[in-house]
Parts: C-alpha cells; sequence; structure tokens
C-alpha cells in the first residue's frame, strides 16, 4: 500500500506545476496561494475530528506547526508561485529537483536515522541529473530569469527544512492536525504578504480559475500532504525527497499521454537517470529503503 501511495504522491504532484502554472487567473501569485491553502485549510479542520485526531499540544507541537506553516505553506509556496510566473514549468521542475540532494545532505546532520553514504549521494546527484536531460533539449534561460531560479531554489530549501523538522519533532503528531492548522498559518501570511505587494485581495471570479484552485488545494493539498506525512512518520525524508525527481517524469509521461508532447533521446535518457539513481540511493546498502 506504501509504495503505491508513493507513486502516487509523486503522479499527483507531477500534474500540479502545470496547473499552478496555468491557474493563476487574474490573481496575484500570492493571492491565488492564499486561497488555495484558506480552502485546504477549511476543509481540513473538520477533519481532525472525524479523524479522531487531537489538535496539537505542549510547545514543541505547536512550534512544529508554526514552522510547518510558515516554512512550508507560507514561505515555501510564496517561492514557487511568484517563482513560476516568469519560468517554463519544466525549469521550475528541475531547479526544484535538487531537493533529495539538500535533504540527504542536512538529515545527515539533523537525524540521527539518516546518515549521508557514497552510494545515496552517488543516487542522489545521478537522479538529478536527470531531471536536467529530461528537459535538456527545450530549456531557454537568461539573465532575467535569476530571482526567479533563486525563489525556486529558495523553495526548495523551505521543503528541506520544514521536512526534517516534521520528520523530527511530528511523529506523535496525526498528520491531519499538522496539516489543517499549518495550512491556515500558511494562507494568512500569503494573503498578508500578497497586501505588502500591493496585491488586489479577492476571490477567484471564473470557472477554471476555481477549478485549479479547487484541485490544488483539495487533491493537490488535502490529501496529498495527509498522505505525505503519514508516510513520513515510518519513511526516511530522503527517501520522501526523491518525489522531486519523479514528479518532472510524471509530468513529461502525461504531457505525452494528453497533450500529444513528443519524446525525445533525451527525455529517454533522462528517465533512465531518474530511476537508476533513485535505485541506487534507495537500495538497501544505502540504508534509506522504506521501512
Amino acid at each position: 500500500m506504501k509504495p503505491f501511495l508513493f507513486a502516487l504522491l509523486c503522479v499527483i504532484w507531477g500534474s500540479t506545476w502545470l496547473v499552478i502554472k496555468v491557474g493563476y487567473g487574474d490573481l496575484g501569485p500570492f493571492t491565488i496561494a492564499a486561497v488555495r491553502f484558506l480552502v485546504a485549510g477549511a476543509i481540513l479542520v473538520p477533519l481532525v475530528p472525524l479523524f479522531g485526531a487531537r489538535w496539537p499540544r505542549g510547545r514543541t507541537e505547536w512550534l512544529l506547526v508554526l514552522w510547518v506553516g510558515v516554512v512550508l505553506f507560507g514561505a515555501d509556496y510564496g517561492f514557487i508561485y511568484w517563482g513560476e510566473q516568469f519560468l517554463d514549468s519544466g525549469l521550475t521542475a528541475i531547479i526544484f529537483a535538487i531537493l533529495p540532494v539538500m535533504t540527504s545532505v542536512a538529515a545527515h546532520f539533523y537525524l540521527k536515522t539518516e546518515r549521508l553514504t557514497v552510494q545515496t549521494l552517488l543516487g542522489t546527484a545521478l537522479a538529478f541529473g536527470g531531471v536536467v536531460a529530461l528537459f535538456a533539449d527545450r530549456l531557454a534561460i537568461d539573465a532575467s530569469q535569476t530571482w526567479p531560479m533563486l525563489a525556486i531554489l529558495a523553495s526548495a530549501g523551505c521543503a528541506t527544512a520544514a521536512n526534517l523538522a516534521t520528520k523530527r519533532y511530528g511523529a506523535t503528531l496525526h498528520p491531519v492536525a499538522l496539516n489543517a492548522p499549518s495550512v491556515l498559518i500558511g494562507g494568512a501570511i500569503l494573503f498578508l504578504v500578497a497586501r505588502v505587494a500591493g496585491e488586489e485581495i479577492q476571490f477567484p471570479t471564473d470557472a477554471e480559475t476555481w477549478s485549479a484552485v479547487l484541485y490544488l488545494a483539495i487533491v493537490g493539498s488535502v490529501f496529498t500532504f495527509l498522505v505525505y506525512f503519514w508516510l513520513l512518520q515510518t519513511w526516511s525524508v530522503t527517501t520522501l525527497s526523491f518525489i522531486a525527481v519523479f514528479t518532472p517524469l510524471v509530468a513529461v509521461l502525461l504531457g505525452f499521454l494528453f497533450r500529444e508532447e513528443r519524446p525525445t533521446p533525451w527525455t529517454g535518457l533522462g528517465g533512465l537517470l531518474i530511476l537508476g539513481g533513485a535505485t541506487l540511493a534507495l537500495w538497501k546498502g544505502a540504508g534509506l529503503h522504506p521501512e
């Protein structure tokens, strides 16, 4: 069941890069991200008693909720939504795919249960190279994209910091009880940033934008983060970070299936490197295989 859910996360989050790219409507990036998490929070709050979960209690758990809300749902997604305005979704996916490299190195110093080995490092680097190869024939980069690219890089750093803290301090907290207040905190921060940035604070007015928001809120946030943080309780944070290298591959496959995008030799090479790198990094000898 857990490998299936991992694969499902890859498929769903592989689709969200494109949905984010086309789902702004007439709203600013911070506003639309805030609406996404406001909707997600409105769904998650009543799920807490339905799941029989307890709300966070004590200083450590509430600090974790605050950290995840600010760093993951506020900063991480704020950087992503702002940066994707100016970048192709493929380039965005490449930059964010540095996540397993960041995570494996940081986990070595922050988590006693995850030690970085040469095998893990080589595997993560190989998988990242696969993502680069996946889009090598369609990349177009210029100096004007420096800040947006740095924003996506910062988002990967934020995701790493939030995931490591959750792995270390969130073992006793039910995922729905962690997510419900965290997404509301993130949404509130994004609304504040939108106001400071001069965006007009409003809800979407057209069906297409609402469709994107609802998909991202319900499928891409409520479902995925409940599953993700549930898996994180038993799987290594490095293992789950490999979602970031599988999602670009999924996005390319979806483009082939539904948008008639033709694969190239680079596509095949990228896919092989991603699969080979993930296999090398997560092989039992690396000590990071799913439990």
